[in-house]
């Protein structure tokens, strides 16, 4: 029985389809928001900390900043599946998104009812994948250049 290497397709494997000819256009939005929710839980850090050190004002930005906050996953990850369905990206990072939208909801939760020995460990969680959806939009299975070459080659 011949064996066939790992770079040979097999006989009864599917050809890749390519990604469609718009996949490209997600690309930018689906950048920034991974950058600005990223950034933004670092905000979020930033004022947790400042209420802690006894500025208690801060402690309503940190909540208004927390609704603001649970709207930017959602985004990402209807951007990310809107990237996975038009072949441009794989599936994990819409599974992460969702993931991370079930981890924001909890944080607020867990934070209104002051639980900090959970909401502190969520918080850096939450930083954690908002850092690895913002590193991966920037290194996609298939770049812009790509993406937009296939395009071109569609016409």
């Amino acid at each position: 029985m011949p064996q066939t290497s790992p770079a040979e397709p097999s006989a009864r494997a599917k050809p890749a389809r390519p990604p469609a000819p718009w996949a490209y256009r997600v690309v930018i939005p689906l950048r920034a928001i991974s950058v600005a929710f990223t950034a933004n839980t670092l905000v979020q850090a930033a004022l947790a900390g400042l209420f802690v050190s006894g500025d208690v004002g801060l402690l309503k930005v940190h909540a208004t900043n927390a609704n603001l906050l649970t709207f930017m996953p959602v985004a990402q990850t209807a951007l990310a599946t809107v990237a996975w369905r038009a072949r441009a990206a794989r599936l994990w990072p819409a599974v992460l998104g969702t993931v991370l939208i079930v981890l924001v909801v909890l944080q607020q939760a867990v934070g209104y009812a002051r639980v900090l020995a959970l909401h502190i460990p969520l918080g850096m969680a939450i930083f954690g994948g908002a850092t690895t959806m913002a590193v991966w939009a920037f290194t996609l299975t298939r770049p812009v250049g790509e993406l937009k070459a296939l395009r071109e080659g569609h016409r």
